[in-house]
């Protein structure tokens, strides 16, 4: 029997909402990869690394970057992520 698993959304303090995550594509080749820089300190220099290896293994990478660390992603952004990528890498800090 396979256990369904559920995740929680961290966006609201007031209320959590249960969700199930979306399974890991079972093959990832010429999947868009998004990077998503957080507004932290040197998060940039992270991604780039990563962006310098998913690049030299063919795949495509776009950038996306907050507007601060302490706030969600603008609406924009995520809808630019959702619509134009397949993977989404987002650079934590702490």
């Amino acid at each position: 029997m396979v256990e369904e698993l559920f995740m929680r959304d961290p966006t609201s303090e007031a209320s959590s909402t249960l969700r199930t995550p979306v399974p890991f594509p079972a093959d990832i080749t010429g999947k868009t990869i998004a990077l998503l820089d957080i507004a932290k300190e040197r998060s940039d220099e992270f991604l780039d690394t990563l962006e310098t290896r998913f690049v030299s293994q063919g795949f495509i990478v776009k950038r996306y970057r907050k507007a601060s660390n302490s706030k969600n992603a603008a609406q924009d952004i995520v809808q630019a992520i959702v619509s134009e990528a397949d993977i989404v890498v987002e650079g934590l800090a702490d």
